[in-house]
């Protein structure tokens, strides 16, 4: 079975949790999700399947959507609300010019220092693993890109007390996110609910519960749920080849295309997808530098699919 499957993750699970319960579903497939999800986050967590978990590193780098909640007034250990209380203060006045304002200041590229309390290995373990010892760990900070932030609601008296929509780049932590956006407004916050609503072009729509899953599985309606593998790769550039390339590139050997349709691929080695003359995914590919025609360009085999 080679193929994807779009989860809508429960809270209270890990993202390793939902894999291992689609491997006790359908028992003997290979499985692997296309990046973390915290327990306290619902929302889109894309499955690989068989073949497909090869392809696992190109839906993990795409960009995210994001609704989070925050809760101002008490800080927690890890930034969410699954930690234990290390501070607290007044509410703030939430002005919503003000928090636009405010807003701003944390859109485009920014540093962004993990939290102590997530998977980013620290020598050789995830950080959460020391920080749970309580060993103080020093994580680097790490660039990422937001590329939009909006308001959805602002909530005085209840909790959350402000909802907001992140577009932005993988990598990204809101968690840090939240904390950083309480500290800009001078109270203690922490990050109170989590839903992903998008992972590069999959969204809610697509993704199904395990529960749905169960189902589905159990009435061995495969097609109701399990994508096409090369799904986890449809923002890249496709291109069709003939039998002959194809099977050079099958054999490690490379192929020389004319640039013009590439010609930002080229010059920035981005990977395409590779399909025959019957449009049956084959391969991920990548061109090279060759400067002896500069009117074509080298495609050479990054993974190719013996489907």
């Amino acid at each position: 079975m080679n193929g994807l499957i779009v989860i809508d993750k429960p809270r209270g699970i890990t993202s390793h949790g939902v894999v291992r319960e689609i491997r006790r579903l359908i028992p003997g497939v290979k499985a692997g999700h296309t990046g973390t999800l915290d327990p306290i986050a619902t929302g889109v967590l894309p499955v690989c399947l068989g073949k497909a978990t090869r392809l696992a590193e190109y839906t993990s780098s795409l960009p995210k959507t994001y609704r989070a909640g925050i809760t101002f007034g008490i800080a927690t250990d890890t930034g969410d609300a699954d930690g234990k209380t290390i501070a607290s203060s007044s509410l703030p006045i939430l002005d919503p010019d003000y928090l636009e304002e405010i807003i701003l200041k944390f859109t485009g590229r920014i540093e962004q220092i993990p939290p102590v309390y997530s998977a980013v290995k620290y020598q050789g373990k995830p950080s959460y693993y020391w920080a749970r010892r309580g060993k103080t760990v020093t994580l680097r900070s790490r660039t990422v890109e937001i590329y939009e932030i909006k308001i959805l609601s602002v909530n005085e008296e209840g909790s959350p007390q402000l909802t907001i929509e992140v577009r932005c780049s993988a990598g990204t932590y809101i968690r840090t996110l939240a904390v950083e956006l309480s500290k800009a407004l001078k109270v203690s916050g922490h990050l109170s609910s989590l839903c992903r609503l998008a992972a590069g072009n999959f969204s809610l729509k697509e993704a199904h519960s395990l529960d749905e899953v169960a189902i589905l599985v159990e009435k061995r309606n495969f097609d109701n749920f399990l994508l096409p593998m090369d799904s986890a790769v449809e923002n890249l550039k496709k291109v069709r080849l003939d039998s002959e390339k194809i099977t050079d590139l099958q054999h490690g050997r490379q192929v020389r295309l004319i640039k013009t349709a590439f010609v930002e691929n080229a010059a920035c080695g981005l990977p395409v997808r590779v399909y025959d003359e019957n449009d049956k995914f084959k391969a991920i590919a990548s061109f090279i530098d060759d400067d002896t025609d500069n009117n074509t360009a080298l495609l050479k085999t990054n993974k190719f699919f013996d489907l």
